[in-house]
């Protein structure tokens, strides 16, 4: 038979909108960072002559 209480003890709630977005931002934002200072760091490092 279903255990309604037991079934409510195991629910756990998913992300609301705002929760989902602000992660999704954070997540972009990171990888244009990691992709800024990796230029950044390129463009310090002196030219290789071939």
């Amino acid at each position: 038979m279903f255990n309604f209480k037991e079934e409510l003890s195991r629910y756990q709630p998913i992300l609301e909108i705002d929760q989902i977005e602000a992660s999704l931002h954070t997540s972009e934002m990171q990888d244009l960072l990691d992709i800024l200072q990796h230029i950044a760091k390129e463009k310090k490092q002196p030219p290789t002559q071939e």
